[in-house]
């Protein structure tokens, strides 16, 4: 395995029943599908199902289940090290629902800074996926420690239902509405682009 950077217009799908139970003729399908890699759970993923989307063709792209940053980045640098990522990965990390919403700003910063930190002293490069509900404003999402930023479905707005976008460096990847079914396994679908200072996400190839 290697890390490279991914590539403006790619497709990635994330999914849970994927990550969860997939199989290799699923992997087959997603990439028949049109998909270029898959987002896949940190703590469902599995090596045998890492295997099976590399040896696809398709390229991995490791995030967390929402709620990780509360303890920090040890289960994610386990999971990663069990999986065998390579360092320069982007890792993500997923930030969305009611707990987060509902966490006092200040506290929920210093929480997902903490597992960014900890995820860079690492090598790997911290990410963050940003969905809905979701409470910090636009000033306060660039202020974070991460290095990039995935767009949720549909509209990012923070505590006061302003709309919200990392001020400094816009989306890196944007997820489409609604989930679809690829290659018979339902996912979400998503599309990459440059952010606003010219960086993309990297993920894992064989």
């Amino acid at each position: 395995m290697k890390t490279e950077n991914a590539w403006v217009g790619a497709r990635v799908v994330d999914s849970l029943p994927y990550s969860n139970s997939g199989i290799d003729l699923d992997a087959g399908r997603l990439k028949a599908a049109g998909a270029d890699a898959v987002a896949g759970y940190l703590g469902a993923m599995t090596k045998s199902r890492l295997g099976w989307l590399l040896d696809a063709g398709l390229a991995y792209v490791p995030v967390t289940f929402a709620g990780e940053y509360m303890d920090g980045a040890g289960d994610e640098l386990f999971q990663l090290g069990g999986l065998g990522i390579p360092v320069g990965t982007t890792v993500f990390l997923d930030l969305e629902g009611k707990k987060a919403f509902d966490t006092e700003p200040g506290l929920l910063a210093n929480q997902v800074n903490a597992w960014a930190t900890a995820i860079e002293a690492a090598r790997y490069i911290p990410g963050l996926y940003v969905g809905s509900p979701q409470p910090f404003t636009e000033t306060e999402l660039w202020k974070l420690g991460v290095r990039r930023y995935w767009q949720g479905q549909g509209a990012t707005r923070d505590r006061f239902g302003k709309l919200a976008e990392p001020t400094g460096c816009g989306w890196c990847m944007r997820q489409m509405f609604p989930s679809v079914s690829y290659g018979g396994v339902l996912v979400d679908h998503n599309m990459v682009g440059q952010d606003y200072k010219g960086r993309l996400p990297t993920w894992v190839v064989s």
